[in-house]
């Protein structure tokens, strides 16, 4: 995957990406609720932005998946992109975003349980961190 720096709003928006792609499949209701609300500017970032990491994240899966057999929620991958959000606030930023479009679609899949799981072990928050943002 591409380098982005680090508490950039492409760093946050690749983290929402993954959020989206963490059940294995790009959902509708999704990408409705990122249109819909505004997504892009509750995340502090530009829309166009949002979408055009969503796209290159798509890519770079794709081009993995070509050379070998992509795992896209290995450790080592989730560390680099919650490294990639050092701010406090960003990752409360992010991991509230990321539980709202798990949410979207009636339940939350084992994919993207395992990326909230990671990262707020990483970053050492808890639900009750996120409440209280």
């Amino acid at each position: 995957m591409r380098s982005y720096p680090t508490n950039s709003p492409e760093a946050l928006a690749r983290l929402i990406a993954m959020a989206i792609l963490a059940d294995g499949r790009l959902d509708n209701r999704e990408v409705d609720w990122i249109k819909h609300n505004d997504t892009a500017a509750l995340l502090g970032v530009d829309r166009d932005t949002l979408i055009q990491v969503l796209l290159d994240c798509c890519r770079d899966v794709i081009n993995e998946a070509e050379q070998e057999r992509v795992f896209l929620l290995e450790d080592h991958r989730l560390a680099r992109l919650a490294d990639d959000l050092t701010d406090p606030s960003l990752q409360k930023v992010a991991l509230s975003a990321m539980l709202i479009l798990a949410k979207t679609d009636g339940s939350v899949s084992g994919g993207e349980e395992t990326l909230l799981r990671f990262l707020m072990s990483r970053w050492g928050l808890t639900l009750e961190d996120l409440a209280a943002a």
